[in-house]
């Protein structure tokens, strides 16, 4: 058995421990509401946008199938929404700068691996990786493919501009055929306790149903003042004989060719602050945890020094009393 002092130096330890971790969750809190003000800010306006450009596009599909105006042409089809066949893939993940978040950056690596997985038949240099966040930088090193390293720095300052430059990035190397596919994958920030692993496709353009694409279909956005963007026709799904009328100028493909490369770059700024939200989350219930287990294990360790010194004491007596009665 463990003497009283080690048990006394282990309780001070524990402690010690107990007041890193508290000040940790503390700090981590603080920055999550920080993340969650940034994602919240910025979620109406890349919703709406969003919404706007899908609604366009089914708009412009819808009017040419049924002649109605007459001499309507049909869209040209924008070169981001080609598929080909993949020869060359663009993956960018992101995960944290540093640990003691759980299972955050182990699921993400484990995740990239299942994707790389599914990629086997390429050449390691034809999957060129997009690491944001260090740890995923490290990951990225070990898989043989190639790295840009230029955008690690995204998950300790998310910041538009990065955003632009990487989506351009990725846009004129579609253009160009040296990105055949390009996916996202992130941690999307569902609440404090639940953090969803997700997987998206940026390129080539998903032009689906506006519903299953665009959360903020057939709702009202809000924000920190109420209603910012007020839904006038909630509905459950997208009617092909409904649109909202927008009077257009110049022309409705000049206004989706100015759009998409928006979105595109807002979907890959959301997808930063997404992950960045769910970082300082997995972060606070982390060292959440541990403050509880340290607590635990101090109650556990008080009760064994309780234990052991009422045992010494006893002994002491014992002797004391045998002593006596020779």
């Amino acid at each position: 058995m463990a003497s009283l002092r080690e048990i006394k130096h282990r309780i001070a330890s524990v402690k010690r421990t107990q007041k890193i971790t508290e000040a940790m969750q503390r700090v981590s809190s603080a920055k999550l509401h920080k993340a969650q003000s940034a994602l919240g800010d910025m979620l109406p306006y890349e919703e709406r946008l969003h919404y706007m450009l899908l609604t366009f596009i089914h708009e412009e599909r819808y009017l040419y199938e049924h002649g109605y105006p007459r001499g309507m042409h049909s869209l040209r089809q924008t070169p981001f929404a080609i598929a080909r066949p993949i020869q060359n893939v663009a993956i960018i993940f992101m995960a944290s700068d540093s640990g003691l978040c759980g299972s955050y950056n182990a699921n993400m690596e484990k995740k990239l691996h299942e994707v790389l997985q599914e990629y086997a038949h390429l050449s390691p240099q034809n999957i060129t990786l997009y690491p944001v966040g260090h740890k995923m930088l490290e990951a990225a090193q070990k898989t043989g493919c190639s790295v840009c390293d230029q955008f690690t720095h995204l998950m300790a300052k998310p910041d538009y501009q990065s955003c632009e430059s990487l989506s351009r990035r990725l846009g004129i190397g579609y253009m160009r055929g040296r990105v055949d596919k390009a996916e996202l994958i992130f941690y999307h920030f569902k609440n404090m306790a639940v953090q969803i692993l997700q997987r998206d496709t940026f390129l080539p353009f998903q032009s689906e149903l506006v519903k299953s694409s665009n959360p903020s279909f057939g709702r009202e956005l809000k924000g920190k003042q109420g209603v910012i963007i007020p839904q006038e026709y909630p509905m459950e799904e997208l009617n092909p004989e409904y649109f909202e009328n927008y009077i257009i100028e110049p022309s409705r493909q000049e206004l989706i060719d100015s759009l998409l490369p928006k979105v595109l770059r807002f979907q890959i700024y959301r997808a930063v602050l997404d992950a960045n939200a769910s970082e300082h989350a997995a972060r606070t219930m982390a060292m959440k945890a541990a403050s509880e287990n340290a607590q635990d294990l101090i109650r556990e360790l008080s009760l064994q020094y309780n234990k052991s010194r009422q045992q010494a004491i006893t002994s002491e007596i014992l002797d004391i009393l045998s002593g006596s009665v020779r």
